[in-house]
């Protein structure tokens, strides 16, 4: 056998780890905005809020499927468990948006960001790999 060819990569782990660095980067972005639109509607119109609860689903599965693409992509094991450890978090920001813990909801924000700021770390140089 080639050892140039056992040392290729198929082309699904490159794709996978390429969608990874793309849906890390998405994911943050999200953050960033569900932070601002919680800033807007706290600090200046409160029909915001609406805004700030609906826009969660649109991108909270986003994690589930880094964890699945980090799998696929054969990624190390803090990418692959730091994508299911921002699932587990955006699951704990559903029971802290109640009144009783509602003083922990902006710090899981905080983690959250942190979190998918270090996957983005993480996966840029598939975005910049040139093979």
């Amino acid at each position: 056998m080639n050892v140039e060819a056992l040392k290729k990569e198929p082309s699904r782990v490159k794709y996978c780890r390429l969608a990874f660095s793309i849906l890390a980067l998405v994911f943050l972005i999200c953050i960033v905005v569900q932070v601002f639109l919680a800033g807007m509607a706290l600090f200046g119109n409160s029909e915001v809020w609406k805004w700030h609860r609906s826009f969660v689903p649109m991108f909270g599965y986003i994690s589930v499927i880094l964890f699945i693409l980090g799998i696929i992509g054969k990624l190390n094991r803090k990418m692959i468990w730091g994508s299911l450890g921002l699932f587990v978090l955006i699951s704990f920001q559903y029971i802290t948006a109640l009144h009783i813990a509602g003083a922990i909801h902006p710090v899981l924000a905080l983690v959250l960001f942190w979190g998918a700021l270090a996957l983005v770390r993480g996966s840029y140089p598939f975005l910049t790999k040139r093979k």
